[in-house]
């Protein structure tokens, strides 16, 4: 039996397909994310939903020689931004991504940002680039569409379309993930939706666990979709309890499993597929931050010998100038490579200090910004209580930023003081999206023992 996990990514698009005894990857593609669309707006980012449909629909064709073993699709996607659908299931608007600034503008009358002012009005943390800060955005200023009957994530509305629905339904991962959201209660502040003056009906209903969004015309089991983050975690640890998970890929992210709800300043509480919660330190910077820098050095090359380098190539010797600074050891730079500002505060900015001659070089700028990706991370590390924190004896890393970066590992190891293993799957979202589907389809009685089957030691 083969089970399928979909991979909605904000620039690639994945698709794993996975044995359900032994978890053995029989088939894996990925495609580019071409679905952004052009904008006026310098804060607007956008992308077209029934493109990213059509790549979907494309990795399945891809697939054909694995595909009528397949019994069940997962499905993850990248958290927080929502588009506008109708009674028919179609969409009416653009999928609005977790990228998106219209939260942070300000409101004019000394009211602060949207997304400040639907703090205050509601008591609840919303950030900018959530989906119902973008909302909120979208209520007072004209432009929800007149035919949106739901609001959804990107995921659920791929799932309602491979199953053919034509009303989304949202697990509590990607419910949560677009502002307003008791996790404690695994349901939305109703009260606090209506205050904000905000239509509670267009908010698609949440599913209980392990939902199926329903089946597909070849027969297949689709479960409703669950957030990028718990499905790369589901994909990269051996077992939900004692791994911390560091994953660095455009942002970056640490998460930690807990049975029970905690309540801990600094961190995220966010439901679990199947039950629980995970703790997350969410920087809005990771892999944005060395891509920055990428983008300065090929600006620099271009500016003063008019050369082209491809973007593996400058990463490469990026990655190697790092080692180099490493091994040299002339004295760190540090980065604050809060370049994009943090969650809670769109105004910080990043910055640099103890430069000296010894370390004014492209090698120290790398490691530095390394460093920093790095420091952010373990910030919020520090959050956790010890009796969080005393039963954790490895760290599981993940994706590309962590992957194909050694000295990024070697930072980690040096800054956790713990084993640190790399996930077995390049496409752990997807890989852990396929584990999830396999117990909400009923091939195993819970998230445990499907990972118990299909994770290798």
């Amino acid at each position: 039996m083969l089970i399928a996990g979909i991979d909605i990514g904000t620039t690639s698009i994945g698709i794993v397909i996975v044995s359900a005894e032994g978890g053995e990857t029989v088939g894996m593609l990925t495609k580019s994310n071409d679905a952004a669309l052009p904008s006026e707006r310098s804060w607007e980012r956008i992308q077209e939903p029934e493109r990213i449909v059509a790549i979907v629909r494309e990795l399945i064709a891809g697939c054909a020689p694995y595909w009528k073993d397949v019994s069940a699709i997962g499905i993850s996607g990248q958290m927080h931004g929502v588009l506008y659908v109708d009674r028919g299931g179609r969409s009416v608007s653009p999928l609005f991504t977790w990228q998106d600034g219209r939260g942070d503008l300000p409101m004019g009358h000394g009211e602060g940002t949207y997304a400040e002012h639907l703090c205050k009005l509601t008591g609840h943390s919303v950030s900018s680039g959530y989906g119902l800060a973008t909302h909120y955005y979208n209520k007072l200023n004209g432009e929800v569409p007149k035919e949106a009957s739901f609001l959804c994530t990107i995921g659920d509305y791929v799932a309602m379309k491979l199953a053919g629905a034509e009303a989304p339904v949202m697990d509590p991962s990607n419910a949560a993930s677009i502002g307003l959201f008791s996790s404690r209660l695994h349901a939305f502040d109703l009260e606090a939706v209506r205050h904000a003056g905000m239509d509670a009906s267009l908010l698609s209903p949440v599913g209980e666990r392990y939902a199926v969004a329903g089946t597909t015309d070849d027969g297949k089991q689709v479960a409703i979709a669950i957030g990028d983050n718990q499905a790369s975690f589901i994909g990269s640890v051996q077992k939900l309890e004692g791994t911390l998970l560091v994953n660095v890929g455009t942002g970056s992210q640490m998460s930690l499993y807990a049975g029970q709800h905690e309540d801990i300043p600094g961190l995220e509480t966010r439901p679990f597929p199947g039950g629980g919660y995970l703790l997350v330190g969410a920087p809005l910077s990771g892999g944005k931050s060395y891509a920055l820098l990428e983008q300065f050095f090929k600006a620099v090359c271009r500016s003063f010998g008019g050369v082209s380098i491809d973007d593996a190539d400058i990463y490469e010797r990026m990655n190697e100038l790092a080692a180099r600074a490493l091994e040299e050891g002339q004295g760190r730079l540090r980065f604050g490579t809060q370049f994009y500002g943090t969650r809670h505060d769109p105004l910080v900015l990043g910055h640099v200090a103890d430069i000296s001659p010894d370390n004014f070089t492209p090698g120290h700028f790398a490691l530095g910004v390394l460093g920093g990706i790095v420091d952010e991370l373990m910030g919020y590390v520090h959050l956790l209580p010890g009796r969080l924190l005393s039963p954790v004896a490895v760290a599981a890393g993940s994706g590309n930023g962590i992957r194909r970066n050694p000295v990024m590992q070697q930072l980690l190891r040096e800054h956790l003081n713990l084993p640190l293993h790399l996930a077995e799957s390049k496409e752990e979202a997807a890989f852990g999206a396929a584990v999830y589907a396999a117990a909400a389809s009923g091939a195993f009685p819970d998230l445990n023992a499907a990972m118990a089957s299909m994770k290798r030691a």
